[in-house]
């Protein structure tokens, strides 16, 4: 593309810049969404889930109620 004169420096500094503000800007805005719930960990993979993975949902709800206070739940989904 240099050598074609269809591309300079110039043009590689904008890019790069225009670039940069809109991944910032989607991530700023992606941030400010709420999260999924938890428990979409544990079920969007199998159609029956396995007992490993029904334990550890259930481990994660025991701590979750346990120390919930110590997590941003407020930020995810209901």
């Amino acid at each position: 593309l240099h050598h074609r004169g269809w591309w300079d420096e110039q043009q590689e500094k904008g890019w790069r810049k225009s670039s940069r503000k809109m991944v910032l800007e989607a991530f700023e805005q992606a941030e400010k969404e709420p999260k999924p719930p938890p428990h979409l960990l544990f079920s969007d993979v199998y159609l029956e889930m396995p007992p490993r993975l029904r334990r550890q949902r259930e481990e994660l709800e025991r701590h979750l109620e346990t120390y919930g206070e110590h997590y941003p739940l407020q930020h995810f989904q209901k």
